[in-house]
Order: C-alpha cells, then structure tokens, then sequence
C-alpha cells in the first residue's frame, strides 16, 4: 500500500544527537512582555515525535507573542501541514524566523507567520511532494496521482501566503527552487531581511548540522542551484478588434440616393402629413415654463400709510379687550352629579313547598264534608244550628290525591 508522502531520506536525528526536533519555552522580550519561544530545529515528525505532540503543547501556550525559530530540512507533509494550521488558528501573534533553512515541508510551516524574518544568508527550498512505495502499476499510478494532489496543495498555501496562482507555484517546485534571504522576500515567501546578530555556539553547531547530502534533493544548497525564475502569468490572450471595410464610394449610387430624397413620396398629401404632424405636436409634452425669480418685498413707505379711521380703531380695542377678559375669565363649574343611591335589594320570591299529600286530601274531604252538611236539611222540630261558615275548595292535584290515596292503602 502507497506510503505517506515524506523526502526520500533516512531519518537523521538533531544536533548533538538529540531525538527531539522541537522545543517549547516561556521567555520575555526585551520590553519585559511574555513571549513564548518555540524551536524547530529538526526532521519534522522524525524519530517518532508527531506533530500530535506539539500541537498539545502548543494549546497550553497563554503568551500573546509566539517567537518561532525555524532551521529544517522538512520531513513529513502531514505533520507540516498540522503543525502550519495550529500556528495559524493559534490566538498568539506569531512571528517566525528562518535561521538558516526552510526546506520542504519547513517552507509550509514558515507561512503560518503572521510576521515572516530571513536570517541573513537563510535559504528556502521548495520541492514538489515526494514518498516511496510499492505495489502493482495500479497502486503506483493512483500513488502518483496521490503526490500530485498533495503538491497543489502545497501550492496553495504558498500561493495564500506569497501571492501568485498555484500553477505558478507548481513550476517552481517543479524545478525544486531555491531561494537566499533576498529572493525570498521579492518572491513573497518572506516579509523582510533580519538585521545580522552575532551568533552563539549553539546556533553556529544547529547551522552546520545537516548533511544535505544524505537528503534526494535537486540541489544540496542555493549556491548549487539556479536564480529563482519568478514569471508573471501572461494575462490572456484577447482577440483582435475585426476590421470593417467601408464599401467603395459609387458616384451614380450617391447621386440616385441624393435626388430620392429630394423628389416627394409617392401618393404625397400634404394635408394628411399636415393633420399627422399637427397630431405629434399636440400629444407633446409641453416646454416647463421659466421660473421667474420672486419679486423682491419692498415695504411700504410710512409716509404712504392710510389714515385709519377713529371709530374703527375704538370698536377694534374694545372687541380685543373683552376677547381677553372672556378668554382669562374661568370657566363655570360643571353641574354636581347627584349622589349615588343604593339600589334597593330585589325581592326574590320564593314559592312555599306544597302541603303534604295527605294533608291536602284531609282538607278536601272536611270541606267535601262541611259543605254536605251545610246544605242538609234540619230534622223537624230541632233548633236550627248556625250555619257552618264554608270553606273554600281548593284546587286539589289529582296526582296528588292519587299518591295520598296510595300511600294510606286505600
């Protein structure tokens, strides 16, 4: 299966024989502020160090400036690209400066700077994506067809960064292209030149620590490689403007012409045309009238003023004075609303309950009862007795008469 796409190389561990290719670390700068100090000065992604691992520190970084210094031959493209993002989307400022070389996939990570310093006499290098493989020709061409999309991508970010199209870039790295500190910063890749600064032991013993020679790359060093051809893409090709040729002047043709506009139309009216034309020239807007300037207010001179009669000015004070005085005069106080009476309650009639049954027949039979007697005649010789006051017969409910009946089990 297609391995990923790093330089055909050994892996050669840092200076001084260390297996790390980066280091972390808190600092101030010279105005006192906090400043983190980062190093990358190795194989990126090499002896089992990814970029996993420098992603994870670089997260726990709070400084508002990060101090990038960059000395790589490259490594692998992924590991590039992860540490290239997180420097960008990093919320720190970040300034990156190339000590002595950006190679590869290091070129990439330099572009994540927000500021970008070649070191005096610094070199970039930019090459297409390499890798080693093997397998079946389907395997290789899809393997080749793999580098060539990681290559344009590539492209890209140097085009983000430097300007220019991503076909441009592709022949530059085509060409595996070098640059000095100069050459990078007219090709975009870098931001300025660094001032020269004496350099310690350390930093002379990391600048001559790669062995180029044990990397594939088209050259060991810019000495060794050809000035950097930086060509403008030629703006596309516009057509040229098509030529009109005038037709030849024919005499005849012109004076035939000139005398058909001389000679009237056939069938000519002259008062049709008239008609028509007078037609056009009434559904004509008509012309906006001229905005003549307002005349000047002149005053009217005092010793012009007429005479105001006596009489007019006395009914004219007087109508003013008692204006005001009714207009001052308070107004009359409105009528008092009489007060409120309470309502007097509603009398809720309440039927009584009807007598009982039983009750109701008793009462019916005593009058049934009282009023046969009253009618009976008196037997013969006997006192006759007062008569019985009758009582009035009530209005009797037969279902009423019926339940009493029923209920004294008659």
């Amino acid at each position: 299966m297609p391995n990923t796409p790093s330089s055909v190389r050994p892996a050669v561990p840092g200076p001084g024989g260390s297996q790390d290719w980066y280091r972390i670390k808190n600092a101030m700068d010279a105005g006192g502020s906090p400043v983190a100090e980062i190093r990358i000065y190795g194989d990126i992604g090499s002896w089992g160090i990814t970029a996993a691992q420098f992603v994870e520190e670089l997260s726990a970084i709070d400084a508002p400036e990060i101090m990038l210094n960059l000395s790589s031959p490259g490594g692998d493209v992924f590991d590039g690209l992860a540490v290239h993002n997180a420097l960008r989307s990093h919320r720190a400022k970040v300034i990156v400066q190339v000590d002595a070389l950006a190679a590869s996939i290091a070129s990439v990570i330099a572009m994540a700077g927000d500021r970008i310093i070649a070191a005096p006499h610094s070199q970039f290098m930019v090459h297409n994506a390499q890798g080693v493989t093997a397998g079946e020709a389907s395997e290789l061409r899809e393997y080749a067809d793999f580098l060539e999309r990681q290559s344009d991508n590539i492209a890209a970010v140097y085009a983000e960064r430097a300007g220019g199209t991503v076909k441009q870039w592709r022949k530059l790295m085509d060409a595996t292209t070098w640059f000095f500190a100069d050459e990078a910063v007219a090709a975009g890749l870098a931001d300025e030149v660094g001032k020269p600064e004496r350099q310690t032991e350390d930093d002379r013993a990391i600048a001559a620590a790669w062995d180029l020679s044990v990397y594939n790359y088209a050259h060991e060093r810019r000495e060794d490689a050809p000035a950097p051809l930086i060509e403008a893409e030629a703006p596309p090709a516009t057509s040229p403007a098509p030529v009109v040729e005038l037709p030849a002047f024919d005499p005849a043709a012109f004076r035939a012409a000139a005398t058909a506009a001389l000679d009237p139309m056939p069938g000519y009216q002259p008062e049709h045309l008239r008609s028509l034309m007078a037609g056009v020239a009434g559904d004509a807007p008509a012309a906006p009238e001229p905005v003549r300037p307002a005349a000047p207010y002149v005053p009217r001179p005092v010793d012009q003023a007429p005479a105001a009669d006596p009489q007019e000015v006395a009914v004219g004070c007087f109508r003013s004075l008692f204006a005001g005085v009714a207009n001052d005069a308070p107004a009359a106080p409105p009528p008092a609303a009489p007060a409120p009476t309470a309502e007097a309650p509603q009398t809720v009639y309440v039927p009584e309950p009807p007598p009982p049954a039983g009750q109701v027949v008793a009462d019916y039979l005593r009058a049934v009862m009282t009023d046969v007697a009253n009618n009976a005649p008196a037997p013969p010789g006997a006192p006759q007795p007062e008569p019985l006051v009758p009582e009035p017969v009530q209005a009797i409910d037969p279902s009423a008469v019926r339940r009493a009946l029923w209920e004294a089990e008659l």
